[in-house]
């Protein structure tokens, strides 16, 4: 649970009134799909694992909101947000838990590997850390075509520790590729806790410090914040800079999967965090668009029961096609 002390608002911040709408639009619609994908999970309606970015909904939404629409963005299992403000329909990320044939994977995945060529959104590698390497191929092929793009790609502070990741960031840093990488520090990897696993938690230091990778530390609970410093490195990368990197300071606030109640998190560290939705909402009432927000909620509201029904009903992959992508098919 977030922190029962009183909202604090998000800072103010030079980001126009209908992107501050956006965001919270994209942070409400990942909230309550998610919220509805844990009840069915728990009514035995979902056969995949289920991770929910609950308290960290600001960032993906920040993140996919920054970027342009030729960019392409490698999300994880927190940024849900990422893909609805790319434009994938709610009623297929929902049919995609529920194994339908209408999800992205047509009912192959019960979990987060499913991504949207059309859209630029690459698919989910389970192995955190393994998709910073892959952005910075995309955006390496950006730059030797000449085109101004970017790729965007998310992971944890666990994933900070893999090989994978150094790797990465060297060569995005030697070869001065357009690629931002988000970095969601949410305390826990798994259960272990940041600080049991690095001695120095500061990762954009170590990021800026080990690569010369400009990087920036920013409350990943206030969405206006964290959607200006993605802003600015998306434009800095694309503007041939070099890759550039954001540690956003957040709170997992459910385990790291459905089964995981996270009784090992400390009721003092929960109150340090606050929900970063209401925390918008809060803005935006306080500068007069409460009503405009209110409006926001009970579309999302609408639109997530709406996809529910939707999902729910569409048909189940025919058993005859479980082969189908699997085998190659043979050349003509």
């Amino acid at each position: 649970m977030p922190s029962e002390r009183p909202i604090e608002p998000c800072a103010e911040a030079d980001v126009p009134r209908d992107v501050q709408l956006e965001l919270y639009r994209l942070m409400l619609l990942q909230r309550l799909s998610e919220e509805r994908i844990m009840a069915l999970y728990r009514q035995g309606k979902i056969v995949g694992s289920v991770y929910t970015g609950y308290l960290q909904e600001a960032v993906g939404a920040a993140g996919g909101l920054a970027l342009g629409p030729d960019d392409v963005v490698l999300p994880i299992n927190r940024e849900m947000a990422c893909h609805f403000a790319r434009g994938v329909p709610v009623d297929e990320v929902l049919g995609h838990f529920l194994g339908r044939v209408t999800g992205p994977t047509r009912g192959r995945d019960g979990n987060m590997h499913f991504g949207y060529r059309e859209r630029g959104v690459f698919p989910l590698v389970s192995m955190l850390g393994d998709l910073v390497p892959v952005a910075v191929g995309a955006a390496l092929a950006f730059k030797r075509r000449g085109e101004p793009r970017v790729a965007m790609t998310f992971f944890g502070d666990g994933a900070f520790s893999t090989g994978d990741v150094h790797e990465g960031l060297n060569l995005a840093a030697v070869l001065r590729v357009p690629a931002v990488f988000v970095v969601q520090s949410n305390r826990y990897a798994y259960s272990t806790p940041t600080e049991r696993q690095m001695a120095d938690t500061d990762i954009a230091r170590r990021v800026e410090g080990g690569w010369g990778i400009p990087a920036r530390r920013v409350d990943g609970t206030d969405a206006l914040a964290t959607y200006r410093v993605m802003r600015d490195a998306v434009a800095a990368a694309r503007s041939g800079e070099g890759p550039h990197a954001v540690e956003a300071l957040t709170l997992r606030g459910h385990g790291h999967a459905a089964h995981d109640g996270a009784l090992y998190v400390p009721d003092e560290l929960r109150a340090q965090y606050q929900d970063p939705i209401e925390r918008l909402a809060l803005r935006l009432r306080l500068d007069g668009a409460g009503d405009e927000a209110d409006a926001v909620r009970a579309a999302a509201e609408a639109e997530v029961e709406a996809a529910t029904a939707v999902a729910e009903a569409a048909p189940w992959p025919d058993p005859a096609t479980i082969t189908d992508g699997v085998w190659a098919e043979p050349l003509p």
